[in-house]
This record gives structure tokens, sequence and C-alpha cells, in this order.
């Protein structure tokens, strides 16, 4: 039952895998396509803006030419009016000046063109037009320059148009000036050909800001500033190069979005053009493009999952049948085979190497089967012969020195029970030899306690003697041991002499230098005192006596060391000459008791011979007995020795069962 539980907690195991490679898959894939999508998004952005800012400075540059163009085109239609002579006519003039009015507003695209004097009063008015001149800012403008001027556009209930105007000339000098105000259409074409994104979109504005022009012609009658609709700050900073009559471009934030702005100025005038795109316009693409790539990239997550799962499946079958097949290994099966599908991969390299190893298994264990068969039949003349691998060659050898350890064993059983028969025809021949001996050992007996009672009678005198010599000996030995005392205390009395003359030396020696820095210190007491003059001359003299004192006091600490120098060696000379002394009483000694001892061993050696002889005479009764006996054994083993030779004989054949080699 637990090993159900095992197998099949392994083969859950393993279809964990595909769950496992598909959630790393995805994971993987997921994360990819955000860190890429992430990428190609800012990528992207940074495209779109590059190109936007690159495509928006040439169509801004381009616009602002193409209205410069228009009003260049109007300025010399003015121009070519101013010239006419039929405007500097005397006041009996006049009708030919309106008809030359007349005829310039029904020619070009005048709301209405009229002739001043230089005070800004009419002379001659044709369509919709200015009453007075000296009330409008940019007539200042145009005396002053006395050159053309081009204002902003004027804005009335009926139109919008722009004002423009040039001195009119007479013997190089100003007579009058030439106004006309045209329709706005040639600003509204131009800003209204600008098409880019989905609400990208051109504009004029003026030195302060003013909007002058927009695609929707409402927006320049409300007459706005663009400083009030973009509070922003980058959308200020951008406003205020405009202004400045500069090209550029840059990124703000107008009308609540992030928008791309290219900015120029229209030359012959004080105006700036701008082109403004959102940004969201085209990174809503970008976002459609990004979103698509996601959706995509999903589908393909999908499909590759579907294969993955295809794939882990067939893998985690083969894997599968791979455990199945190990526990059933493990369970004792070597007879199943092992399928190896040719997948090409790990998987086919795990089963093709699962099934050489039971192969491999199987063989070894039918071979050592094989050879323990023939064991138990008696045939050790067997080998295991197959080509082991890793650590089952230590099973061959193993099993390679039990065969050969039985053969050894078995041949010397062999060998032995013919060396038993051998033994037992010997036992037969000594068992006579024997009977016979035991006849002339009895008389051997007899002669032997005769010369017994000799040697008994010897060993008396020498017992006595034995026993003198040790009582002297311990005599000797008592006084030796007695000297060797002393002389250990003489020697511990010369070695404290010794060490107490080392000590005297080491205070004759510190004494000694104590005198030389006391005289040092007296030199140097003598060199103050000469310095201090006679207020030191006192001192000086005490300085000299110090200084006699100590030269006295190391003579005196070294003749003492000299004299503690003589002394060491002479303490030392007898120190050697004790220890030697202690040395040759020591081996006296250690003689004495060698000699002690030996008197006492001899003592016991003949105590316990005599003994022993007591033994002996005991032991030869007992021999005889024993004699008696030898004969009735060696009666008895002849017996025993033809009851061997048959059990030899019955062993020999059951060995003859056994092949060796």
């Amino acid at each position: 039952m637990e090993m159900e539980n095992v197998k099949k907690y392994k083969i859950k195991t393993k279809r964990s895998i595909r769950l496992k490679v598909m959630a790393m898959t995805s994971i993987i894939v997921i994360v990819i396509m955000l860190v890429c999508t992430n990428i190609f998004r800012i990528s992207m952005g940074n495209l779109t803006r590059s190109i936007l800012l690159d495509v928006l400075q040439p169509m801004a540059q381009q616009s602002a030419k193409a209205v410069a163009s228009d009003i260049h085109l109007m300025a010399d239609r003015m121009m070519s009016l101013a010239s006419d002579s039929r405007l500097t006519e005397s006041a009996d003039g006049q009708n030919n000046m309106s008809a030359v009015l007349e005829n310039a507003r029904n020619t070009y695209e005048f709301y209405g063109i009229g002739l001043y004097d230089r005070k800004g009063t009419p002379i001659a008015v044709n369509g919709d037009i200015y009453s007075s001149l000296s009330s409008e800012e940019w007539f200042e403008l145009l005396t002053e320059s006395d050159n053309m001027t081009i204002s902003d556009p004027v804005v009335t209930e009926e139109y919008v148009g722009i004002p423009m105007g040039i001195p009119v000339k007479a013997d190089g000098k100003t007579v009058s000036y030439l106004v006309g105000i045209y329709k706005y259409d040639v600003l509204s074409d131009v800003l209204g050909s600008i098409h880019i994104g989905q609400s990208g979109m051109a504009l004029i504005i003026n030195e302060k800001g003013k909007i002058i022009g927009h695609p929707e012609e409402d927006i320049v009658r409300q007459e706005l500033n663009i400083y009030d609709l973009d509070s922003d700050e980058s959308a200020h900073t951008i406003f205020n190069r405009m202004v400045t009559r500069v090209t550029g471009c840059g990124k703000g934030i107008f009308n609540g979005q992030e928008s791309y702005v290219s900015y120029c100025p229209i030359r012959g005038t004080r105006w700036s053009f701008a082109v403004e795109v959102p940004r969201a316009d085209y990174v809503e693409i970008t976002n459609s493009a990004i979103w698509n790539a996601m959706v995509g990239t999903f589908f393909a997550l999908v499909v590759a999952l579907i294969f993955i799962w295809l794939v882990m499946t067939v893998i985690s079958s083969q894997l599968k049948k791979a455990i199945v097949r190990v526990d059933g290994l493990a369970q004792g099966d070597l007879k199943s085979s092992v399928e190896v599908k040719k997948s090409g991969d790990e998987v086919e390299c795990l089963s093709h190497s699962l099934k050489i190893t039971i192969e491999s298994i199987n063989s070894y264990i039918s071979e050592i089967g094989m050879v323990l068969d023939n064991i138990s039949k008696g045939n050790l003349n067997v080998s295991a012969d197959g080509n082991y691998q890793g650590d089952f060659v230590a099973v061959k050898d193993s099993l390679t020195h039990i065969i050969d350890s039985l053969n050894r064993i078995m041949k010397q059983i062999n060998h032995t029970a013919y060396k038993l028969m051998e033994t037992a025809g010997n036992m037969g021949r000594q068992s006579d030899e024997l009977h016979q001996a035991a006849t002339g050992q009895t008389i051997a007996m007899d002669g032997l306690n005769n010369e017994i009672q000799n040697i008994r009678s010897n060993l008396d005198e020498v017992t006595d003697n034995t026993r003198e010599t040790s009582r002297w000996a311990n005599d000797i030995a008592g006084e030796i041991a007695e000297g060797d005392r002393k002389m250990s205390e003489l020697m511990s009395a010369m070695k404290a002499i010794n060490e107490n003359a080392e000590d005297i030396n080491k205070i004759s020696k510190l004494i000694e230098s104590i005198s030389k820095q006391t005289n040092i210190l007296a030199l140097n007491a003598s060199v103050e005192a000469t310095r201090a003059g006679s207020a030191g001359k006192g001192f000086a003299v005490v300085a000299e006596e110090i200084r006699n004192l100590a030269v006295q006091s190391e003579e005196a600490a070294k003749s003492t060391v000299t004299m503690i120098e003589t002394s060491g060696e002479l303490i030392a000379r007898g120190v050697k000459l004790t220890t030697e002394t202690a040395s040759a009483l020591e081996k006296i000694s250690k003689s004495s008791d060698v000699v002690t001892e030996i008197t006492e061993r001899l003592t016991q050696t003949v105590d316990v011979q005599e003994t022993s002889l007591h033994e002996i005479t005991d032991r030869i009764k007992d021999m005889s007995e024993i004699t008696s006996q030898n004969m009735q054994c060696a009666e008895n083993t002849e017996d025993a020795s033809v009851k061997l030779k048959q059990e030899s004989e019955n062993l020999r054949k059951l060995l003859a069962r056994f092949q060796f080699h």
C-alpha cells in the first residue's frame, strides 16, 4: 500500500511539470510582452515626436513663406497702384483718383481702398474703409517708416480684413497715403489648407500674442490673446519665443492636451506663424499598434501554450512510463522491458539510460544467481565473467573473492582430510611406541629417585651459606643508604650556597650600576655647580665627595663581584665533586642492592629447589602411576586411530562432490 502511494505521488509530481513549464512560459512571455510593449511605446513616442517636429518645422516655414508671398503680392499691387500718376493730380483730377480706386477694388480682393493725406484725412475712398486714419495706431507707424506697412486684421460686423498702407510720392516726397483692406481669404486659404493629424491646426499671432490668423474666423473676430487661452508654463515658454519672432519647435500643454508646436516669423510682417498638433492624434495610432501587438502576442501565447501542452504531454507520458518502470524495479521486477520512443530529447536519453540500467542489473543478477546455484550444487569451478560497470565492479570482486575463498577453504579441508588419515595411521604406530616408552620410563623413574636424594643433601648445605651471606649484605646496604642520605643533604647545601652566591653577585652588579649612575649624577652636579659660579661652590664640593664615594662603591662592588665569582667557581667545583661522590655512592648502593637482591633470590631459589625436590619426589610417584595409565591410553589410542581413519575416509568421499578450480 505504501509503495502504491509513493508511486502515485511520483507520477503526480511529474505531471506537474507541464503546469510549471506552462506557467513559467506564460510568465516569461507576458514579461517579455510588457517589456517590449513599453520599449515599443517609448520608442514610438520618441519616433513620433522626432517625425512630427521634423515635419512640422518645414511645414511651418513653408506656410509662413506662402503667407509672406501672398502679402508681398498684395504689397506689389499696392505699390503698383501708388505709382499711378493719377493719384498725385490736383483736386481737379479727383474723378481720376476715384476711377483708379474703383478699378483697383474691382480688380483685386479689396473690401475698400482709399487715398489719405498726410494727416489721415480721406482724399478719395471706394468701398468699406476707414473714415479717418488719425485714430489708428498703425498709421503712426506708416508715417514714421514712410514705407509699406501691414497692420493686424481689422474686425467689423461685416468682415475681417487685412489693412495695408503705402506712401504715395511725388518728386521723391510723400504727398499722400494709399490704404487698402484686403479680404481675409488671403490668410484663411493658407491656414485652412494645413491638415495634420485629426485636430492639428495653424494660427498666426502678432508681437503681443493676439491671434490674428486662425482656420476658424470666429476666433479672430473674438480678438483673443493666445496667453489667455493656455495658462500652462510650457505653453507660455513657447509663446514667448513666438512673439520674439524666432524660429523653433517645442512641446507643451495646449487646450489641456500635450501638443507639438513648430513656429517661425512671417517675413515682412510683425507676425509669427505656428503649426500645432496634439500628441494624442498620433499616440492613438501608436497605442492601437501596441494593442494590436499585444493581442497578436496573446494569441501567439495561446498557440504556444497549446503546443507546449502537447509536447509536455508526450514528455510527461514518457516520464510516467519511466517512473512506473523504476517503481517496478524497486519492487524486484527485472524482466519487464522499457519502451524507448525516439523523441530526440532528454526524455529519450532518460528512457534509453533506464533500459540499459535495467538490462545491466538483470544481467548482473542473472549471472550472480547462476554462480550461487552452481555453488549450492558443489561446483566451485565457476566465476563472474560479465562486464560489470561502476559500483557493480565491487559486487563482482566480492563474488569472485567469495568463490576464491570457498575454493581455498574446501581445498584446505580436503587436504586436512588426507592429513587426518595419515595422522590416524601414525597414531596407531605411535601408540605401540608409547607402550614401549612407558615401560622404559618406569625403569628410569626408579634411578631418578635415587639421584634426587643425593641432591637434597647438597641443597641443605647451600641453604645455610646463602642465609649467612644475605645477613651481611643487608648490613652493608644499610650503611651505604645512610652515606647516600648524608651526601644528598650535602648536595642540597652546596646548591643553596651556589644560589645565594648568584643572588649576591646580582646585588653586587646592581650596586656597581648604582655607583656608575651616582658617578654620572655627581659629574652632572659638578657641571651645574660650575655654571652656578660662586653660589655653587659648596654644592660642587658635595658633588665631588659623592662622586668619590661612588667610585669607591664601584671598586668595592667590582671586588665583591670578583670574590663572589671566585667563590662561585669553588662552590661549583665542590658541587661537582659532591655530585660525582653521590653518583659513586649511588652506584655502590645499587650494586649492594643488586647483591642483596641476588642473595635473596638465591635463598629463595634454594628454598624453592628444596620444595621442588619434595614435589619432584611426589611427582615421580605420580608419573609412575601415569606411566601405567599411558600404557592403557596407548591401547585406547590404537582403537581411536582405527575409528579416526574410517571418519577421514568418509570426509574425503564427501569432499569428492565439490569441483575446484
